[in-house]
C-alpha cells in the first residue's frame, strides 16, 4: 500500500487573510471598539464645556443682577431725601405697573435745581414686526437720567421712558423682568398697584424690587416662549428698600 502526502500550502489564505499579525475581523472590531471610545470621549467633552459655559454665564448673571440691585438701593437711599433741597421743590417718588412682571420706577425732584431724575424700565426686544415673538436673549434694563427737560407733573398720565432719548441707556444686560411692589403698613403686605407720591402726598415705606434674569444660552433656547411664565431656569432676585422719608 503506497500513501501519498499531499503537502497544506496556502493554509491561511484559505481561513482568513491576516494583517500584520491580526485578522481582518480583528482589526475591524479594535477599530469599532476605538470609535466608540472617542465618541464617548467627545460627548464628555462637550458636556464638560456646556456645564463650564453654563456655570460662567450663571455666575455673571448674577454678578449682574447684584450690582443691578445694589446700585437701586444706593440711589433710592440716597437720592430722595435732601436736606438741603432749594425753596418751593418737592421731592416725588412714583411706580406704574404696565404688567404682571413689569414695572416703570420713576424719583427725583420738581426743579432743575435739585435733585436728578431717574426712572428704570425694561427695553423688551422683538423677533416680529408685529412684536408678538419676545427676543428674550436681548432684554435689557434701561436708566433714564435727566438734568433737563424736566417731565410735566401736571399730566396725570406720564409716558413710559422714551428709549431713543438722548438721556437714556442700556443699564443691565440679560435682564427680563423688572417688578416694583411697596409695602401697606395698613394691610401688612405687599401690594402690587400703582403710586404717585403727589396723589398720596407721601412716600411709601418701603419697596420690594424683583429683578428675573436667565443666562443668554437658556434665553436662546427657548425662543419659542411668548410670555415669561413659560420660561424655565430663570433666576428671581428681591431686594427690599426701606425709603427715607422727606421732611
Amino acid at each position: 500500500m503506497c500513501i501519498t502526502l499531499i503537502p497544506q500550502q496556502n493554509m491561511a489564505k484559505n481561513n482568513c487573510k491576516t494583517v500584520f499579525g491580526f485578522t481582518l475581523i480583528e482589526v475591524l472590531v479594535a477599530i469599532s471598539v476605538l470609535g466608540l471610545l472617542m465618541t464617548a470621549l467627545m460627548v464628555a467633552f462637550n458636556t464638560a464645556v456646556d456645564t463650564v459655559q453654563d456655570m460662567q454665564q450663571k455666575s455673571e448673571m448674577m454678578q449682574n443682577i447684584r450690582a443691578t440691585t445694589e446700585q437701586l438701593h444706593r440711589e433710592l437711599s440716597q437720592a430722595i431725601i435732601n436736606n438741603n433741597r432749594p425753596d418751593g421743590e418737592q421731592v416725588y417718588f412714583q411706580i406704574k405697573q404696565l404688567s404682571a412682571f413689569q414695572s416703570v420706577l420713576r424719583f427725583g425732584c420738581t426743579t432743575e435745581r435739585g435733585l436728578l431724575e431717574v426712572a428704570y424700565q425694561i427695553k423688551p426686544a422683538y423677533r416680529d414686526e408685529e412684536e408678538t415673538i419676545p427676543d428674550w436673549q436681548n432684554f435689557e434694563l434701561w436708566r433714564l437720567n435727566k438734568t433737563e427737560r424736566m417731565w410735566n407733573y401736571k399730566d396725570p398720565v406720564w409716558p413710559e421712558i422714551t428709549f431713543d432719548a438722548e438721556e437714556a441707556e442700556p443699564f443691565a444686560f440679560g435682564i427680563i423682568a423688572f417688578k416694583v411692589r411697596f409695602w401697606s403698613t395698613k394691610n401688612s403686605q405687599w401690594i402690587d398697584n400703582n403710586w404717585d407720591s403727589f396723589q398720596q402726598n407721601a412716600m411709601p415705606r418701603k419697596i420690594q424690587i424683583t429683578v428675573m434674569a436667565m443666562p443668554r444660552s437658556d434665553a436662546k433656547a427657548q425662543r419659542e416662549a411668548l410670555s415669561i411664565d413659560q420660561l424655565e431656569r430663570v433666576e428671581s432676585y428681591q431686594v427690599e428698600i426701606t425709603l427715607p422719608q422727606a421732611r
